[in-house]
């Protein structure tokens, strides 16, 4: 009896395997192919060219920029007391040399920071960068400034599921036509409700927030949440971002909206210092509020790296935090 088990198992076994055989050979004849990252998973930004041309896959940040592992080895070395953590708004913003000059002009120190905002990245790419790169610096703060991008739409998946399919696309049986079936398959049924789903949604990026601070605090890095300020009204929202960036261009600004209501109850849950650049901006005249950004809305201009830098430094000021970025504090 055990014999025929035995038999019967062998073949079934060999059974399945030529079935997966043919299946592998007839979707090879057939050209089928689907690779994985980045000309299969899109985001409103960046898109597939600029991921290829300006950036560096990274298996577990999706992309990084063009000596990102070189700006690591520094900042482990160096472990300045600041770090600030962004999107493109901190990467190509020049906030974080002006609030140096601040701190050179007034106190007469030389503040030491890196920069390690990356264009494109959402919260959830930032919550990955402070435990795998920051926290073994030690820095003792670290500003946090997400926002747009979470928003973005993302054109299939969720951020937070790129990486679960990721893991399965990168194992030694990738260039198996049926594992890229099956990986196909993931991305088709990871969506929400809608083929097109933010990137990060609106409970995911609160829960990325309090996440980064738990870890922060834990680490013994103070963090200090910035919301993400904007010239855009409605009515006057840009057009182009209604191409690849949203599913309807009307739809901005009561989203970002919530999104910034999302850093602000954050701020009060954890208890940690909240830099209310929204709301500091917006308070601004309406002409200087517009001269603060470029035509987007939300990137700044020169005119608003300086105010951001002014409303940054009071921020710290306020908190007691800038005394812990200073030489004297032992830095």
């Amino acid at each position: 009896m055990t014999k025929r088990i035995l038999q019967n198992l062998a073949l079934l076994s060999a059974t399945v395997f030529l079935f997966l055989v043919i299946v592998e050979v007839t979707l090879r004849l057939s050209g089928f192919s689907f690779v994985l990252y980045p000309e299969s998973i899109e985001f409103g930004r960046p898109d597939p060219v600029m991921l290829k041309k300006t950036f560096l896959e990274d298996d577990d940040l999706f992309w990084v920029t063009k000596g990102y592992p070189e700006k690591i080895e520094r900042l482990l070395q160096e472990r300045p007391p600041l770090v600030f953590l962004g999107d493109s708004c901190t990467q190509f913003g020049h906030y974080d040399q002006a609030l140096a000059w601040l701190v050179k002009t007034r106190h007469g120190a030389n503040l030491r920071y890196a920069n390690l905002g990356v264009a494109g990245w959402t919260s959830y790419q930032g919550k990955l960068q402070l435990v795998r790169d920051v926290m073994g610096a030690g820095p003792r703060v670290v500003t946090i400034y997400y926002g747009w991008n979470d928003h973005w739409i993302g054109f299939g998946i969720e951020d937070k599921n790129v990486t679960r399919i990721k893991k399965v696309f990168s194992s030694r049986l990738s260039g198996f036509r049926l594992v890229q079936l099956f990986t196909k398959g993931l991305v088709a049924v990871g969506t929400r409700q809608t083929a097109y789903p933010n990137r990060v949604s609106l409970e995911d990026f609160k829960e990325n927030f309090r996440v980064m601070v738990e870890k922060a605090r834990r680490a013994g890095i103070r963090p200090v949440l910035l919301t993400a300020p904007t010239s855009i009204v409605e009515g006057e929202e840009p057009e182009y971002l209604g191409t690849r960036w949203l599913r309807d261009v009307q739809e901005l600004v009561p989203l970002h909206r919530s999104y910034v209501a999302g850093v602000r109850e954050a701020a009060a849950e954890t208890g940690a210092p909240l830099c209310d650049l929204e709301a500091l901006f917006a308070a601004l005249p309406r002409e200087e509020l517009v001269a603060s950004f470029l035509e987007d809305g939300h990137h700044l201009s020169h005119e608003g790296d300086l105010r951001l830098a002014g409303f940054l430094y009071d921020c710290l000021e306020g908190e007691g935090l800038l005394e812990r970025l200073l030489p004297s504090a032992g830095s």
